[in-house]
């Protein structure tokens, strides 16, 4: 193999001397030597590139390196508004504070974009120093300025093996270190566990856990810690979580009880990986095995707010499995489902199982914890009552009720600085309060959901629900819808059931224009919780995934569908408008737009662009065509 390679590498260095046909010989080489050291290439990829690829001690072109990538947040906002001024601020922030910081410390410069830099250091403590030191300096320049116009970045730090090209870096590597970028907050770090360990214990700084993280185009995932203002614990007081208990499931007509432990090992399992829940451990409910005992015992006994029982019966390949959810306090049945199937595949079947009913059980506790936080009187609530109390208002989606929530959230965080999961969900009713055209001042909503998003993530840690909603603030209200991804991957590995999860991934998807993944997504999360409050945006979501694809009358059919769903959810009218003009429905496009009118007297295409998600007008211009030929006026 090798020699079938370095002969066709000598034919093709005889021949063109063009551009391309030197790029294409470059990048032939590199592959070579990246998967066969062999010195015979590396010699004649020596003569071939001329002496383009990096020399270090011999000839060799790869190397470990400590990679740092920074990035300029809400870049294109900033450039919509003084574009000039960006540019110059830029300009003196790369002479004055990144490149004399980073060749004081031993570093290098690869490159700056436009809005960012690639750098590289051969000590990954020097490199974690210099990020502190430019995010402080950033942190003290433009104090003068509003905080919406200051400049902060986004770094990201990964230590890897490189190909080395000129003076520029290639590799997964970088795309690592690119996408730990993103998953930073502002005017914070985010490292890989490689880079991680080299500095524990050799730099006084609070690093938090982000677990492993899915991201795109990486096989394998990424363990992922941050750094930034305002890091705090991230473990909500044990009290404050609803405790759960999977006792043993009786079974009749199985030959043994292996498929019963598995079922309620799968379904301890899944409910362990939701945020809001903490489950027993398996060994203490199969103490009651095979006893006759009172609900709220088990309660008392194991600490344990919620009991799941369940029961399988096996008739042949037949099988079916009853399952409940019981409250240990007073002993009253919140939820009960039956499933029945065949015994195909017993771990495809159990882990289906688990899936329906984990999916099933956490809103359902999440319900019983809204009614108890709601029976408190509203001036004894502690901020967990508050939080939960919030919840219904803010999915109710009309004005003042998502008012309401935000009174709620911020009451919480009052009483809890620290309560990171209140201020996620603010940052999505702020969204809301944005994008459903409840402000008069869109824009500052959107600034609002943005200050609590950028904060909340630096403790959301592994908690599924918080990164789920920082996901939506981010993606209403902005183009960064790479990093929206990233959290909601991270949110669907920690509880793969969360049927909130798997809607933002939906919309995520169709801001991105990728479709098929959309309708995916949001068919997922509809299997997982078919009578979700968010129903109604699970049917929009479908109707503006099949208005980009010019599939109008089907876009028109599940717009309404989601109106009976939500019945009141007025700002919908808005997509039913412009999808019905789009498909020369101008009748009902005239009725959408009177009901619209109604709702939001006054309404101009401006206040539309100002109101809804960015990628609406900078990805989708059709919509806002749409709008315009249904007769919303410009403004």
């Amino acid at each position: 193999m090798i020699g079938r390679n370095l002969k066709w590498l000598r034919v093709v260095s005889n021949r063109g001397r063009d551009g391309c046909v030197k790029g294409l010989k470059v990048s032939l080489a590199i592959w070579l030597v990246a998967h066969q050291q062999d010195r015979r290439i590396i010699a004649l990829v020596e003569k071939l590139t001329q002496g383009n690829l990096v020399q270090q001690g011999g000839a060799t072109i790869r190397r470990l390196t400590t990679i740092v990538i920074a990035d300029l947040a809400a870049y294109s906002r900033l450039m919509a508004v003084d574009e000039e001024g960006v540019v110059s601020r830029l300009r003196a922030i790369w002479s004055e504070v990144v490149k004399p910081m980073v060749q004081q410390s031993g570093g290098r410069i690869i490159k700056t974009m436009g809005d960012g830099f690639l750098a590289e250091f051969q000590s990954t403590v020097e490199a974690v120093r210099t990020a502190l030191a430019v995010q402080d300096a950033m942190e003290n320049r433009d104090t003068d300025r509003p905080e919406d116009e200051r400049l902060r970045f986004r770094i990201g730090i990964h230590v890897g093996d490189v190909v080395v090209l000129e003076r520029d870096i290639f590799g997964d590597a970088v795309n690592v270190a690119a996408r730990l970028e993103a998953m930073s907050p502002v005017g914070g770090i985010c490292l890989s566990r490689a880079a991680r360990d080299q500095v524990e214990g050799r730099l006084l700084v609070a690093l938090k856990a982000m677990g492993n993280v899915s991201v795109k185009n990486i096989p394998n995932p990424i363990e992922a810690w941050i750094t930034g203002p305002a890091i705090c614990d991230t473990r909500p007081s044990p009290a404050q979580i609803p405790a759960v208990v999977v006792m043993p499931f009786e079974e009749v007509g199985g030959e043994d009880e292996f498929f019963a432990d598995g079922v309620v090992d799968e379904i301890t399992s899944a409910l362990s990986s939701v945020g809001d829940i903490s489950v027993i451990a398996r060994q203490s409910a199969f103490s009651f095995k095979g006893r006759m005992v009172d609900i709220r015992k088990v309660g008392r006994e194991l600490g344990s707010r919620y009991v799941v029982t369940g029961a399988i019966r096996r008739s042949g390949v037949r099988v079916r499995i009853s399952v409940q959810l019981n409250s240990a306090i007073t002993g009253a049945n919140l939820w009960s489902q039956r499933y029945d199937d065949e015994l195909k595949d017993l771990f495809e079947l159990q882990d289906k199982i688990a899936s329906h009913v984990a999916g099933a059980i956490s809103p359902s506790i999440r319900a019983s914890e809204i009614a108890a936080a709601r029976a408190v009187a509203p001036m004894e609530r502690k901020a967990y009552e508050l939080y939960m109390s919030a919840f219904p208002h803010f999915w109710a989606h009309r004005r003042s009720e998502n008012e309401r929530s935000i009174e709620l959230l911020t009451s919480a965080m009052s009483l809890d600085p620290s309560d990171f999961r209140a201020q996620a969900l603010r940052a999505w009713a702020f969204a809301q309060q944005a994008t459903y055209m409840w402000s008069e001042t869109p824009l500052v909503s959107r600034e609002r959901a943005l200050e609590d998003a950028e904060t909340a993530v630096l403790s959301a840690g592994s908690h599924a629900p918080s990164l789920v909603a920082i996901a939506a603030a981010l993606g209403m209200t902005g183009l960064d819808h790479e990093r929206a991804g990233v959290l909601l991957e991270q949110a669907l590995l920690l509880d793969p059931n969360s049927a909130w999860g798997w809607m933002r991934k939906g919309w995520n998807h169709v801001y991105l224009q990728e479709i098929d993944e959309g309708l995916a997504a949001f068919d997922k999360a509809e299997a997982l919780s078919p009578r979700d409050p968010f129903l109604f945006n699970i049917q929009f979501g479908r109707g503006y995934a099949k208005g980009v694809l010019g599939d109008y009358d089907e876009a028109v059919k599940s717009v309404k569908l989601g109106l009976t769903a939500g019945p009141g959810v007025t700002w919908a009218y808005r997509d039913l408008a412009s999808f019905s003009a789009e498909a020369g429905r101008q009748k009902e496009a005239d009725e959408a737009v009177e009901k619209l009118m109604q709702s939001y007297p006054g309404l101009t295409i401006k206040r539309v662009i100002d109101s809804m998600p960015p990628a609406t007008h900078a990805r989708h211009q059709g919509f806002i065509e749409g709008l315009k030929k249904a007769g919303v006026p410009e403004g």
